[in-house]
């Protein structure tokens, strides 16, 4: 009886010394320091590239040492970064001299004027005119500015060539009857089209004209892995229907379902380019596609506050850690698709 009370005491002083102990791996909130964030406006704190979940101004736990922290503002939409060595409580006040430079990313805009296939009555061709591209490429740019850049906190900047082609294309109609202009036609006509030279290709073509149609069960096509693509460049195609006037279907566009660019070149980086560096990303919809996964995170047609939260990285975890899904504005400042596929960039 005596060893056994022995024995028990002893489990009892191990277990208390087990308890007053950090858990492996991190630190105990006792060990954090408290950081102060400051901003010109309301802005949304993050941590060494992550989303604390923390409105500016406010205080976030840091452990002590050397920390990357970042505010965006919501309403001029920019991203402000320090770095800091923090080892004791203090307050880090933001100003419009904290901006970094952006990240500059390379579009190449073809606009086609013909495009040819065989259809069930034989073979036929769908044209723009001079100004229907033009008109095209201009919603391009309007998106370019409203969403590409705006909704990265413009820590990205959109340089574009605009390089229409005049040849006829061919288009590839797959067994289930998809029309699709194919990076290798399009490569085959514009050899400049190099691992390194852009870092999305976006090709806009028409749909139908008159009694020729190549209506497909798609809006927009994007390749979802291009860095094993042997052009190593984003690659994204719009077939767009017309109608009757090409300025009316794009002003419905705009006014109802404005993220027509942005989802296809979001294919082009956010289903596997972020995710091969490593961030955390919202988990796969059943079609295998990540972007395609915002009803599964609760968010509605025309999914605008989706691509907003899924590259600000401020998209809630439903299943756990980490607390909030996405790319981030850190992230976007690190290397570019071109830049990986040329290997002049490490990150």
């Amino acid at each position: 009886m005596k060893h056994r009370c022995i024995l028990a005491l002893l489990l009892v002083i191990m277990g208390a010394c087990r308890k007053s102990t950090a858990p492996a791996g991190g630190s105990s909130q006792h060990d954090k320091i408290q950081l102060t964030v400051t901003a010109p406006e309301t802005g949304y704190i993050y941590l060494d590239g992550a989303y604390t979940g923390v409105q500016a101004p406010g205080s976030i736990a840091v452990t002590s040492g050397k920390h990357v922290v970042g505010v965006t503002l919501r309403n001029s939409w920019q991203y402000l970064r320090k770095e800091s060595n923090v080892t004791a409580a203090t307050t880090m006040n933001f100003t419009a001299a904290d901006k970094p430079a952006p990240k500059v990313w390379k579009a190449l805009w073809i606009g086609l004027y013909e495009t040819k296939g065989i259809t069930s009555s034989g073979e036929c061709s769908t044209h723009f005119s001079q100004a229907d591209l033009n008109m095209g490429y201009d919603f391009f740019q309007w998106s370019l500015r409203q969403h590409f850049e705006k909704y990265a906190y413009n820590t990205i900047h959109w340089e574009t060539v605009r390089k229409d082609i005049t040849l006829p294309v061919t288009l590839t109609r797959s067994p289930g009857g998809n029309f699709t202009v194919e990076p290798s036609a399009i490569a085959a006509l514009m050899p400049e089209i190099q691992p390194g030279a852009y870092d999305c290709v976006f090709v806009f073509w028409r749909e139908s004209e008159g009694t020729c149609s190549f209506k497909s069960n798609y809006f927009g096509l994007a390749w979802t892995n291009p860095l094993r693509e042997s052009i190593k460049t984003g690659y994204v195609t719009i077939k767009f229907d017309a109608a009757a006037s090409l300025a009316d279907r794009i002003s419905y566009y705009k006014t109802n379902d404005p993220g027509v660019w942005l989802h296809e070149w979001l294919h082009t980086v956010g289903e596997n380019f972020y995710q091969d560096k490593g961030l955390q990303l919202p988990r796969k919809a059943g079609d295998g596609l990540t972007v395609h996964a915002a009803e599964m995170y609760n968010y509605v047609f025309p999914w605008m506050d989706w691509y907003r939260d899924f590259m600000a990285g401020t998209v809630v975890n439903t299943g756990g850690t980490p607390l909030y899904l996405g790319i981030g504005p850190e992230a976007m400042l690190g290397c570019s698709l071109r830049e990986k596929a040329a290997a002049t960039c490490q990150d």
